[in-house]
């Protein structure tokens, strides 16, 4: 981009042309006159060519399509010069409004392309105001002139298509003007030198076309505001602020004001009054264009207010959303609260279903205030509100009660299951902190304010009993569920187990722990709670269950996660000495294995555990990955087992597993086995225990077994 030339230099190079145009207004007169005018437009046309070279390149186009469009005029201006002063004619139509025409469509697209740099098509509401005002003034310019200029008497067909081109012409920058000045296009010197300098030139038609209808003798004003609008277009290309038309322009506020409600119905009149004083005046014609352009006008004022309209209903959908989440955490505040709150027991006194409240405060939070400032404050509770938002998802309500204080709504949940949530959202606190909960069940009889107030002092137990726990309130008393570390998950889940047998001699050797929840699938529990961050302390939780359900004869298989087996919650709930467990991962998280998960695994093995690779077969692992992990036990997926007996593709890949196994020293348990010909043709291939229906199925209780010592 060359020097760009400042706002003073600008306004000297303004008031030299303001010189010459003075100068045509004393000289106008003869060849003198035309030779001034003519050096005003080179100038004009000049300063346009001067300012789009020192455009920035991306906006370059813009400037040189109205430098092009002076450029077209100019040499118009000469052509007719030539007529008039050397040949001493004035044909009808002539070659200079060919050439005057061609500016209209260049002046045209340097206005769009203008308006496309600053709004990039984006405002609809802009472009319909402008297309109802240029529907009116459409409507006026046509019957007014051009009309009239095509229905010229004894000037011939050419002359009358010429004389009705011009207002045509003009009405069509006219539009793109309405369009600019409706974008809300920024207000600039530049943009009103344009505006001005684009309306000198319409001004100047208008003049023409009036005059030549009239049979007027040719205005000198006419050039004056010719001459003008040269120097105007030039001056906006030079001055500094066209640079600032290079940013987007900013999203435009849409509202319903009285005054734009008169211009619309403005718009809509203006078509049926002209169409009547066109009529009046003997225009023909003038009542079908009144009419074409009023049904354009009220579709586009339908369209505009159904635009309105809907802004309106949107803002005040915004505004009601607004009104009920807290600005801070993005959860809903009080207000939403109350609301929710008597909505939910209302339904519970209709329908008797069950109803839990809790109220959530983050402990020490004055003191972490003034210790790291407002700012970490507010960082806590906005990342706390998003966990505890994960965690509730939909089987609840969370709002922010004001402060570092929350509130929750548990409906039709059980006291156990309500207990389990709010113990997963009571772990999820964010950035080292910990916080108190108190809860409280709604009784059937008391208001929902009662139920609160229970809940509220339920927390302050919590909170005098040294925080970081839950405590209910049963209508009686405050009951302690949890502190530190301890399992409140085992009051919401139960362990099943189901036998691990030694095929060839039908004997259960060990059993296989698995998780159950009640009125949800497992694999749902585990998975939101892999997403909320708390898988670890969950699936510790439920190796803790199993662990106390244990009678310790036989082999006890137990499911966790590689990022499980790093944790402080897995090493506390396993005893030290794990001799007849094992501990079983999947082959699809053989990927997650880093160096630290391999190092846990050997420690395992040193305390007597072995370690089985789960569901093998369906994951992403190759032989190379397994064979780092020297698993003791291969568990076969059930897909590689159902139908084997009659795939002799399946009996193919697992005699390579049990080829593999041999080599390495392990062992293949096949699971899934639920027929009679399954158990034969795995036993056939060398696969030594079995699990599945037909072998036995999850119980909650393990029949008494003899142990048959570690494998």
């Amino acid at each position: 981009m060359r020097h760009m030339w400042t706002s003073r230099q600008a306004y000297v190079a303004l008031a030299i042309g303001l010189a010459l145009v003075v100068a045509y207004g004393v000289l106008h007169q003869g060849s003198t006159g035309s030779v001034v005018y003519l050096i005003g437009a080179c100038y004009g046309t000049a300063l346009s060519c001067l300012g789009a070279s020192r455009m920035p390149r991306s906006r370059r186009r813009i400037w040189w399509a109205f430098a092009a469009a002076q450029g077209l005029y100019l040499l118009g201006d000469l052509v007719y010069t030539f007529y008039d002063e050397v040949l001493q004619s004035e044909p009808s139509p002539s070659p200079a409004d060919v050439v005057y025409l061609a500016q209209y469509p260049v002046l045209a697209m340097a206005v769009l392309w203008l308006i496309r740099g600053r709004q990039g098509g984006r405002d609809r509401g802009a472009f319909l105001d402008a297309a109802i005002l240029t529907t009116g003034v459409t409507v006026v310019g046509t019957v007014a002139f051009v009309l009239p200029a095509a229905q010229s008497e004894g000037a011939g067909v050419m002359s009358d298509a010429v004389a009705a081109a011009y207002p045509l012409g003009d009405l069509l920058v006219l539009a793109l003007v309405l369009r600019m000045f409706v974008t809300g296009q920024v207000r600039n010197t530049t943009i009103y030198a344009l505006v001005l300098g684009i309306g000198a030139l319409l001004v100047a038609d208008l003049g023409y076309v009036v005059a030549a209808q009239q049979d007027w003798a040719y205005p000198d004003s006419i050039d004056l505001a010719y001459l003008t609008s040269y120097l105007l277009l030039g001056f906006a290309a030079l001055h500094p602020s066209a640079h600032d038309l290079e940013e987007p322009a900013a999203e435009r506020r849409e509202t319903v004001t009285p005054f734009r409600l008169v211009l619309l119905g403005m718009a809509l009149a203006v078509g049926p009054v002209t169409g009547e004083i066109g009529d009046l005046a003997g225009v023909e014609l003038a009542e079908g264009v009144a009419l074409i352009g009023g049904c354009v006008a009220a579709v586009l004022v339908v369209l505009r207010l159904g635009d309105l309209v809907g802004n309106l209903q949107r803002s005040a959908a915004q505004l009601s959303a607004l009104a009920r989440r807290d600005s801070l955490t993005g959860v809903s505040n009080r207000r939403s609260w109350d609301h929710q709150l008597e909505r939910a027991w209302a339904n519970a006194k209709d329908n008797g279903t069950a109803l839990h409240v809790a109220v959530l405060d983050l402990d020490a939070f004055k003191q972490y205030n003034e210790t790291f400032g407002h700012l970490h404050g507010d960082l806590v509770l906005k990342d706390t509100a998003d966990a505890w938002a994960a965690v509730i998802e939909q089987r609840g309500f969370l709002a922010r009660y004001g402060g570092q204080e929350f509130t929750a709504l548990l409906p039709v949940v059980t006291t156990e299951e309500a207990a389990l949530l709010l113990d997963r959202m009571r772990r999820a606190v964010s950035h080292g902190q910990a916080c108190s909960i108190g809860f409280a069940a709604w009784d059937g009889v008391e208001s929902a304010s009662s139920m609160v107030a229970r809940a509220d002092r339920a927390l302050y137990q919590a909170k005098r009993g040294g925080g970081d726990r839950i405590v209910f309130d049963n209508g009686d008393e405050g009951v302690a569920l949890t502190a530190g570390d301890d399992g409140l998950v085992l009051t919401g889940l139960r362990s099943v187990f189901q036998p691990i047998v030694e095929l060839d001699r039908d004997e259960v050797v060990g059993y296989e722990a698995l998780s159950r929840f009640e009125g949800q699938e497992p694999a749902e529990v585990f998975g939101r709670a892999a997403r909320d961050g708390t898988l670890a302390w969950l699936e510790a939780s439920a190796i803790g269950s199993a662990l106390r359900s244990w009678d310790g004869a036989g082999l006890l298989s137990v499911n966790v996660s590689p990022d499980t087996l790093l944790t402080t919650q897995f090493e506390a709930v396993l005893p030290a000495d794990l001799t007849g467990f094992i501990i079983e991962v999947t082959e699809a998280d053989l990927v997650l294995y880093r160096t630290e998960v391999l190092l846990a695994l050997d420690d395992l093995r040193e305390r007597g555990a072995k370690v089985a690779i789960d569901d093998f077969g369906v994951g992403f692992s190759n032989l190379h990955r397994v064979a780092l992990l020297r698993p003791d036990l291969v568990k076969l997926d059930r897909s590689l087992v159902a139908g084997i007996h009659l795939d002799e593709t399946l009996q193919a890949a697992v005699a390579a597993v049990v080829l593999f196994a041999d080599r390495t020293g392990a062992e293949v348990i096949a699971e899934g086995i639920e027929h009679p010909e399954e158990r034969d043709c795995v036993i056939g291939l060398g696969v030594r225990y079995g699990q599945g229906f037909l072998l036995g199925r999850p119980a909650e209780r393990t029949p008494p077994r003899a142990r048959t010592g570690s494998r």
